[in-house]
């Protein structure tokens, strides 16, 4: 059914309706999406976690370990940069490993075992990004109640 029995006034929302773009057009168009999407998300959580550092104020590696290690004032700000670190790297793996091989399948899959497959590298790679936005939105929280409470 076309998207312009649901928005009759939408030019060209004819395009987005299911069956109506080639998978070649749909591949290309998740080649030119993703990517960038994944940099992006990349980019973001390693900002985070350099701007969570710094506002925590650790001043080196050591000083992260030690108030990990201990029950100190900052143990609480050295595990937020912890896990903000832990899904920096979630990200990295999406850009550079399941993001890719998730792309290379689609294009390659003809068969049942490939749909199989694809189906386990979309779901990980998803499962990954609706990790990095979970823990985004926690340092957001703890940014703010950090702030608020200086």
């Amino acid at each position: 059914m076309p998207l312009t029995n649901f928005l009759p006034g939408l030019p060209g929302a004819h395009v987005l309706a299911l069956g109506t773009v080639t998978d070649m057009v749909l591949h290309a168009t998740f080649n030119a999406q993703f990517p960038p999407y994944f940099a992006i998300s990349a980019a973001a959580t390693l900002f985070l976690t350099y701007s969570t550092f710094s506002l925590a104020g650790l001043s080196s590696f050591e000083s992260f370990t030690d108030a990990l290690a201990t029950n100190s004032v900052n143990a609480r700000a050295a595990k937020e940069v912890a896990g903000m670190g832990v899904v920096a790297l979630a990200s990295l793996l999406n850009l550079f490993w399941a993001g890719p091989m998730t792309t290379k399948v689609m294009l390659d899959r003809k068969e049942l075992e490939m749909n199989r497959k694809f189906s386990i590298l979309h779901g990980d790679s998803s499962l990954l990004n609706l990790w990095v936005v979970g823990a985004v939105v926690t340092n957001c929280f703890w940014v703010g109640l950090w702030l608020g409470s200086k």
